[in-house]
């Protein structure tokens, strides 16, 4: 082999490493896009769910109302029309896009700092009862269901 030859094979690796940037570039975006889509799909599906719940709660509060409408007629037109607001907020929430949201999310913590962490405390404390009553719930119907068998076991032992 001779010093062209080699120079020759250097130089057409050469030309096969730059054709495999171009495609390694056009696969990281091909990637790109395809997770990119699929984040929207399932923010997307979020927001949907979130604002189904959020459409829930105002018709609790419209039922509320309704019961409480001759008992405390005050009260009844403040939880309507707390719940007509929640409401509007479940409209919203269908409407825009998950990045809308987290933009509309940013302003409103640079404008009100406080409510914000308040919201925040509220809704961490929230899920953290939800999480532990989920968490307690389970546990506590296998021990009950652990001291039964013992209870039967040993009244089998005790009628032997």
């Amino acid at each position: 082999m001779t010093d062209q030859s080699l120079a020759n094979g250097n130089h057409s690796a050469g030309h096969s490493g730059g054709a495999a940037k171009p495609n390694l570039g056009a696969a990281v975006s091909e990637i790109k896009s395809a997770v990119t889509d699929k984040a929207e799909e399932l923010a997307g599906r979020s927001t949907q769910a979130g604002a189904d719940a959020v459409a829930g709660v105002a018709k609790t509060a419209a039922t509320l109302a309704d019961s409480l409408s001759e008992q405390s007629p005050a009260v009844a037109e403040y939880v309507r029309s707390t719940g007509q607001r929640i409401d509007r907020l479940a409209d919203d929430l269908r409407d825009k896009s998950a990045g809308e949201l987290l933009t509309l999310a940013t302003d409103f913590g640079k404008r009100q700092p406080l409510a914000l962490l308040a919201g925040s405390a509220i809704i961490g404390f929230a899920l953290a009862r939800i999480v532990k009553t989920g968490l307690e719930a389970p546990i506590s119907r296998t021990a009950k269901s652990e001291a039964a068998a013992g209870i039967a076991s040993s009244d089998a032992g005790v009628a032997s």
